[in-house]
């Protein structure tokens, strides 16, 4: 921060310079120039200053048009302007008009020009310390996305030994069923790290309007089964229902419903809704996905019997947005948002005292 408490006084008249110099050396840190032009010099050469203050009056150019000029070359400097009293309304208007601090009426005594500085590099420094604030707190943010796109990437090299060595292992002759399928199991979830890995890259570019999609047939009937798979525990213990429906019918064997988008999105998307369902929904309670078709836009509506916190309800799909969940972060709706519109869709909730609905809707295959 700057620590920079110079102040300069800029008037025509040699007298009144060497009088300010006498009556306020020993307090401040004072520079004087001879007329605007010296004034602009000393700007450029001896600053920076935190306070400039200038004669109204002045031959070849008057004082609201030097501390115009002065405020393009040191914009930090807090800038006051000295005026007779019968130049009152013009110096009013320049306030109005320019980036005038304050003005004082000549002839101005040392005590009434002390606080006027006083109040001028408070001023000043308020401003600079709120500079130096901004300048530190965007400093960490590029170091946190940094830090954050290196961890992204460091990642990548274990978790491929992760995924690698359960296939290798997997074709040893000697392994029972089950050991095949906690191999299986290590391999998957190592698939699902690094798909999340990848998929805060996408959301980091989605945020800054940088992600370009690229969209594939997606049948979601697969990705919406994997995922009621992960709560089938849950479902048990708290004797929920997980129901998919297609039009608000069962799915039949081997059928399907397919959208355009990208499949890891899709599935990270569908996650998140789907957990939040599971987690909202009372005991006994039903949670369903009815997937449908309105004209080019497909929907996906989960539905759950609990309703929203109202103190969330109007802000449900924004960052950080959570209520009564000890280990939510509150960025699953909001990814899940940025998702759909990412895919040129969207997403809308709807609650009440008999439960919750979220519909997301997609450009259809």
């Amino acid at each position: 921060m700057p620590q920079c408490a110079k102040v300069l006084f800029v008037d025509d008249d040699q007298a009144v310079l060497d009088g300010v110099r006498r009556g306020l050396c020993r307090a401040y840190d004072v520079a004087t120039a001879l007329g605007p032009m010296e004034g602009l010099r000393t700007l450029g050469e001896s600053g920076p200053f935190a306070v400039v203050v200038s004669d109204l009056r002045m031959p070849g150019m008057d004082g609201v048009t030097f501390l115009r000029k002065a405020h393009e070359a040191a914009p930090e400097a807090v800038l006051i302007m000295l005026t007779g009293h019968g130049d009152l309304t013009t110096a009013m208007a320049a306030v109005n008009e320019s980036h005038i601090f304050r003005f004082l009426t000549k002839p101005c005594p040392t005590p009434n020009l002390s606080r006027a500085l006083d109040a001028a590099l408070d001023h000043y420094r308020l401003a600079a310390t709120e500079k130096e604030l901004l300048r530190v707190t965007l400093e960490n943010a590029r170091l946190k996305e940094d830090v954050e796109r290196i961890m992204r990437h460091d990642l990548k090299s274990p978790l491929s030994a992760i995924i690698s060595l359960p296939q290798v292992m997997r074709m040893a002759d000697n392994l029972d069923d089950d050991q095949r399928d906690m191999l299986a199991l290590i391999e998957e979830s190592g698939y699902l790290i690094l798909s999340m890995v990848n998929l805060s890259t996408a959301l980091y570019k989605m945020e800054r309007d940088q992600y370009v999609l690229e969209p594939r047939d997606v049948d979601l009937v697969p990705i919406i089964e994997k995922n009621f798979s992960f709560h089938v525990d849950t479902a048990q213990i708290r004797k929920l229902a997980l129901l998919l429906t297609v039009d608000g019918a069962p799915v039949p064997p081997g059928g399907g419903f397919t959208v355009r988008g990208e499949e890891l999105l899709c599935f990270s998307m569908l996650a998140n809704l789907i957990t939040n369902a599971v987690e909202a929904s009372p005991k006994g309670g039903t949670v369903s996905v009815d997937l449908g078709r309105e004209g080019d836009m497909a929907h996906i509506a989960i539905a759950n019997a609990g309703p929203v916190p109202e103190c969330i309800r109007g802000c449900f799909f924004d960052k950080y947005a959570t209520a009564g969940k000890t280990k939510g972060t509150g960025l699953g709706t909001y990814s899940a948002k940025r998702i759909a519109m990412a895919h040129g869709g969207d997403i809308a909730m709807e609650t009440d005292g008999v439960g919750t609905r979220v519909t997301v809707r997609l450009p259809v295959a």
